[in-house]
């Protein structure tokens, strides 16, 4: 009876073996699905300069965020440093991913809120909030990487490539001809952008979101940020709707309001304030002109402080 089962086993397995070669070698469409393994790479590129960054560790690690073609909420993966500095492929859920579009972040720190997504969830929905401060003001986000993927329909066998590159803005700001013999703590700056956040596509968010900076003088007299900081990007930087303010106030006694030196939102050839990603704004703001305050703009690559020269 046993040898009996056996050999029926046996034929069994043999004759299910067969039926899927056969499956295989003609093509049939009531074949067993299969599920091709799908990795992926990240890259690190600063699309200012045209310069693969992604072995100096800057991006940090990621998180990727992968979607249905439809839009919607699907799984997720974590990158680590190591993997993408060494350029290690990260192997994604075996299952149909099709179509599927990746939300990679890296970098992604305290600096700012980041929203995870859960059942539901889709591509337009927010990822990302900058922290309120206190009730009025804004912290500034971290430096965050941003890419986007969108799967092949089928698997090669080789890893597909994510390129990820800087997120945000940066700013600095410097003031001419204010008085220095007023302490440098009773001044500071305010910056308010159009955006207080992105969604898991990459795009600003609406929301009005308002930074306080202070500054120091430096030997010239000019008085400016210390170093550079962060800021959401403005969507479109040739849109005026898109501009930022920047204003700068002296702190006045508990009783009295503080008061506004300067407010800027355009520079003197009527270009407005904007802030695209991977750059440094540079603002030159001369409030000792006769004619009325002057507003230069500089646009350098990421961390480049510009050097206004001296007249």
């Amino acid at each position: 009876m046993n040898r009996s089962i056996h050999i029926i086993q046996l034929f069994g397995g043999g004759v299910l073996l067969l039926l899927l070669t056969g499956c295989i070698r003609e093509n049939r469409d009531n074949c067993p699905p299969e599920t091709a393994v799908r990795s992926v790479v990240l890259k690190v590129m600063d699309t200012v300069t045209g310069r693969d960054i992604t072995e100096n560790g800057e991006a940090g690690g990621a998180e990727l965020y992968l979607f249905a073609p439809t839009g919607e909420y699907t799984g997720h993966v974590s990158v680590t440093s190591d993997e993408i500095m060494h350029r290690i492929p990260v192997m994604l859920p075996e299952r149909n991913l099709a179509g599927c579009r990746i939300s990679a972040w890296t970098n992604v720190g305290a600096g700012q809120q980041f929203h995870i997504p859960d059942d539901g969830s889709r591509l337009e929905n927010r990822a990302v909030s900058l922290f309120m401060e206190d009730d009025t003001y804004h912290g500034v986000p971290d430096n965050l990487f941003f890419g986007q993927l969108q799967l092949a329909s089928a698997g090669t066998g080789m890893p597909e490539e994510v390129t990820v590159v800087r997120k945000n803005a940066q700013m600095h700001i410097t003031v001419r001809g204010l008085d220095d013999g007023v302490p440098e703590e009773r001044y500071y700056f305010t910056v308010q952008a159009p955006n207080d956040g992105y969604d898991f596509n990459g795009k600003p968010m609406a929301g009005t979101a308002t930074v306080r900076r202070a500054g120091t003088f430096g030997p010239n007299g000019d008085f400016a940020t210390v170093g550079t900081f962060n800021m959401i990007h403005t969507d479109t930087p040739d849109d005026a709707e898109t501009g930022v303010g920047v204003s700068l106030y002296e702190r006045m006694t508990v009783r009295s309001a503080d008061r506004l030196v300067a407010a800027v939102t355009t520079d003197d050839d009527g270009m407005p304030i904007s802030l695209p990603a991977g750059q440094t704004v540079n603002l030159l703001i001369d409030v000792g002109q006769e004619a009325g305050i002057s507003v230069r703009m500089k646009i350098t690559p990421w961390n480049e402080v510009y050097q206004w020269e001296i007249w």
